[in-house]
């Protein structure tokens, strides 16, 4: 509650510029390295510690700058790894993949930018599932562009992952959820080994999210989950290391 009041305080000045993105890595389990960075908007306001978005996007829906956020996180992020030679994910939303202007805005995007299929675009299940005919458009789009797509918040549910694994996408992402309880959970177990499998037959890379202790990556492990996310390697950083 401290923090709604914190943020709720910069309502008037709010200004999406002052989003930031904070790079959090995707581990390669097999070798303990960096496959990819997940970027994150933060909000830096007034020296306090940095907002995330549920603490900030009904500003952003407020100001009905949602596209501009988007083009303010993608912008810095490509100009941070240009350079880098280093894989990249940023999040969109629904609003954002029937958006022309964000059409338009990713096709200069990645006309200019050195390796374009270093880039990867998150959309949650619930949003590719809500609306398929914006999806099927969008990832069009991508590949036209030669940007990856990757699917956020999957759920171990056999009919959801048969129907996602189906899809011209480069990646899944288990919700985070998940791994709390995957221990005590043989059925989600058993549907995360059957996905992996699945997947490596389509290039379909699986990433786990949360982690947070060494007996959950051990577990993963166990299960053939290649690539992990969370606090046990790191929380986003306003520097990729």
């Amino acid at each position: 509650m401290l923090s709604i009041m914190k943020v709720s305080q910069v309502t008037e000045s709010f200004n999406p510029d002052n989003v930031v993105p904070f790079f959090q890595p995707i581990m390669d389990l097999t070798n303990n390295q960096v496959w990819r960075y997940e970027c994150l908007a933060r909000l830096i306001t007034f020296g306090e510690r940095p907002f995330i978005p549920s603490e900030f996007l009904y500003l952003v829906d407020r100001q009905e700058s949602r596209s501009q956020l988007t083009e303010t996180i993608f912008n810095r992020s490509a100009q941070y790894f240009r350079e880098r030679n280093m894989p990249w994910n940023i999040n969109i939303s629904l609003a954002d993949m029937q958006d022309e202007n964000i059409h338009r805005f990713l096709t200069e995007q990645a006309s200019s930018y050195p390796n374009p299929k270093r880039v990867a675009l998150e959309v949650t299940a619930q949003n590719v599932l809500a609306d398929t005919d914006t999806f099927s458009t969008f990832s069009d789009l991508c590949k036209k562009l030669g940007l990856s797509l990757f699917v956020d918040n999957i759920e171990p549910d056999v009919k959801q992952v048969e129907h996602l694994l189906a899809l011209p996408i480069s990646g899944l992402k288990m919700s985070g959820p998940i791994l709390a309880d995957l221990a005590q959970n043989e059925q989600a177990q058993a549907v995360i080994k059957s996905l992996c499998a699945k997947g490596q037959t389509k290039n379909i890379a699986l990433v786990a999210q949360h982690l947070e202790s060494e007996a959950q990556l051990t577990l993963l492990k166990k299960l053939n989950v290649r690539y992990a996310q969370g606090f046990y390697f790191s929380q986003p950083k306003a520097q990729a290391h």
